[in-house]
């Protein structure tokens, strides 16, 4: 079964059980929409474990605090939210020292209070190897939350950031390199340490233009086609216009990699993808540009039909949910 199949199962469930005016938006997106009076909340969890997540050769106590909390973020980002508290389930084997533990929270201390997060509750238990969950809550005015399912025919596809980057760093960091190798050491740190796009999420929300969002955590090529399977329509993107960095093009020749694997199914990249009309995506380019200092790119169009397409050399291939899925591929394998 692939992860799309299980989702639906629990979709079934769903529609078997209390559905409450409060809910704005259930399963199916970056996080849950919650209605308390004018507040509207954004709830998301996400779950790292031992040899699926990481492994301790490569990944440090502070890097996976950061990242187990980061990825989080990024949910709340993606749907144009302001990330408020959180919650932290973890369990970890006996022999976990306390250095480990005391370098842990030093990192989630750090990060917590670099995007002004309040921790609030949480567990812990022993395990055979270590887990983490978090929880977190945001927050989004009325009408600026970006969902997954608005966008339309017409509309330009849009990513914030390079795409294989954090892809290239897991495959360096299992080959034994690490941040100090300075020529690949920003796909290293993609991996360990993605950036949320807190502000430009909400800077996308409150101008209104964007009509479906979404951030790219199992690659471009399943997660553009969550926002066509929610949105009822299709998808272009163009190979040439993929923005890709010299350091991915560098580590896929020297590893003899294909490097579209990493770019559309890599994943774990959480920059934003979204869609903007054709007739707004212009300026919106040089208005973040000049607001944010920062540039994204153009690399596609919303269609008809249900499929996404690759398009290369005048070839249209189909590569509709072709990212990366937990129960049909492994981002780390088991020694």
């Amino acid at each position: 079964m692939e992860e799309k199949d299980i989702i639906q199962l629990f979709k079934t469930v769903a529609q078997n059980l209390p559905f409450y005016p409060f809910i704005k938006k259930g399963i199916e997106d970056d996080a849950a929409v919650l209605k308390f009076g004018d507040v509207y909340l954004l709830w998301t969890t996400d779950l790292f474990i031992e040899n699926t997540h990481f492994r301790w050769e490569w990944m440090s106590p502070f890097a996976l605090a950061y990242k187990a909390l980061a990825v989080n973020i990024s949910d709340i980002a993606a749907m144009g939210g302001k990330p408020l508290c959180f919650t932290i389930s973890i369990g970890f084997p006996k022999e976990f020292s306390k250095n480990k533990l005391q370098e842990f929270l030093q990192s989630l201390k750090k990060t917590a209070q670099e995007y002004k997060l309040a921790l609030i509750g949480g567990d812990t238990v022993e395990s055979e190897k270590t887990v983490i969950n978090i929880s977190l809550l945001g927050t989004a005015p009325k009408g600026q939350i970006i969902f997954r399912s608005k966008a339309k025919v017409g509309d330009i596809i849009c990513v914030s950031n390079y795409l294989g980057n954090a892809a290239a760093g897991l495959a360096l960091l299992e080959r034994g390199y690490n941040v100090e190798d300075t020529i690949f050491s920003s796909l290293i740190n993609a991996q360990l340490f993605p950036k949320p796009e807190v502000s430009l999420g909400q800077y996308l929300a409150q101008t209104g233009l964007v009509h479906a969002m979404i951030d790219v955590s199992d690659g471009i090529a399943s997660d553009l086609t969550w926002i066509c399977l929610e949105s009822g329509v299709g998808a272009e993107i163009y190979q040439e216009k993929l923005p890709i960095s010299p350091a991915c093009k560098e580590a896929a020749k020297r590893f003899k990699i294909n490097l579209l694997q990493w770019v559309l199914s890599g994943g774990e990249d959480y920059c934003l993808l979204f869609t903007v009309p054709a007739s707004e995506v212009e300026g919106l380019k040089k208005d973040i540009q000049k607001k944010l200092k920062k540039d994204i790119f153009i690399i596609g169009e919303i269609t008809k039909g249900n499929k996404v397409y690759l398009i290369s050399n005048g070839q249209k291939e189909d590569i509709s949910q072709k990212g990366f899925s937990h129960f049909k591929d492994k981002r780390v394998w088991k020694n």
